[in-house]
């Protein structure tokens, strides 16, 4: 960590990302000159190259880089923000629970020629809100997101992040567990083993990133799947607690969106971009037990660019207990 006149920056890295610089950037140094947490908005700048090699990020047909790592990379300093900056206990975990995303500027995501010797600059600015705030400690932040790719303003979203104290983040999961075991009539399982589709429906290439199965479509054009969730690939792994993880949960809403503009829309899966995300988390989802997720995609539609757009609200269920709610658009890229 270092000081200057202008900002605080670090690095931030982890097994998921190349080293990114988060900085600081206060409009008064009079909270921090007192060492006192702050108690209004704040502002950062996380910076560096948009992802390479990345396993799960950079796997597909190599047309655009992935504006999903967007949402990683919030999640991954959000927690950090609220205990650094804001005087949260560090022993209360930060949990996500709505997150939105809107690519302004399809074109600066274009990967165009992928041998570039240097990847493009992704700069992310966030600012921070406390929320609920008892006592001079926030319960909760609220970000506000804007992106540019190389200097081009291409993507705006925002994000809710709750912070629990130990023994109610504890209590929340055993009763979550409790719920899915006092039902036994509520049980809801696939018939027979489920088989993934094809990763090019999905605009992924290795099979081991594929999170949906073969889904059943009803004469309503609804899509009903299930999630993997994937044991067998460590950027899916749950959670130490046993829970689902949130990138896990994204993934299947993006796959299962693109599959459904492919199936009733025609969609070209390779060009494909989820360009709009807006997404609440209901609850809890337990590692190995099946989730669904069910898809409505609504009719085909042109954005402001001409290009072909799918509407699609999605459902995931455990149990038949809501776990998250989505509607997404799919745009494909000309």
């Amino acid at each position: 960590m270092t000081v200057d006149t202008t900002s605080t920056a670090g690095a931030v890295a982890g097994p998921r990302y190349a080293t990114r610089h988060l900085i600081h950037c206060p409009t008064s140094w009079e909270h921090y000159l007192l060492d006192a947490p702050s108690s209004g908005e704040e502002n950062f700048v996380l910076t560096g190259s948009t992802p390479t090699g990345h396993p799960l990020f950079n796997d597909g047909p190599g047309l655009f880089h992935d504006a999903q790592a967007v949402a990683e990379e919030v999640r991954e300093v959000g927690e950090f923000v609220g205990h650094r900056y804001f005087g949260v206990p560090r022993e209360r975990p930060g949990l996500f629970y709505r997150f939105a995303l809107s690519v302004t500027d399809l074109r600066a995501w274009r990967a165009g020629d992928a041998g570039y010797s240097v990847p493009p600059r992704m700069t992310t600015h966030l600012t921070a809100r406390p929320d609920h705030v008892i006592g001079g400690v926030p319960r909760g932040l609220t970000f506000g997101v804007e992106v540019r790719v190389d200097d081009v303003a291409c993507c705006t979203g925002t994000a809710g992040l709750v912070f629990l104290t130990p023994a109610l983040h504890r209590n929340h999961i055993e009763h979550s567990r409790r719920a899915l075991r006092a039902a036994p009539e509520l049980d809801d399982v696939p018939d027979g083993a489920g088989w993934p589709v094809d990763p090019a429906e999905i605009g992924r290439r290795a099979p081991g990133n594929v999170v949906v199965c073969e889904p059943s479509v009803s004469a309503h054009g609804r899509l009903t799947t299930w999630v993997l969730t994937r044991g067998d690939n460590p950027v899916f792994a749950p959670s130490a607690d046993g829970q689902v993880s949130g990138l896990l949960l994204l993934e299947a809403l993006r796959q299962t969106s693109v599959l459904a503009a492919g199936r009733a829309s025609g969609v070209d899966a390779d060009r494909a971009v989820v360009a709009g995300w807006d997404v609440h988390f209901r609850g809890y989802a337990q590692a190995g037990l099946p989730l669904r997720c069910v898809a409505v995609p609504g009719p085909l539609e042109r954005d402001s660019e001409g290009r072909p757009s799918v509407p699609v609200t999605l459902t995931v269920t455990q149990h038949r207990r809501a776990v998250a709610e989505a509607r997404t658009s799919v745009v494909q890229d000309l």
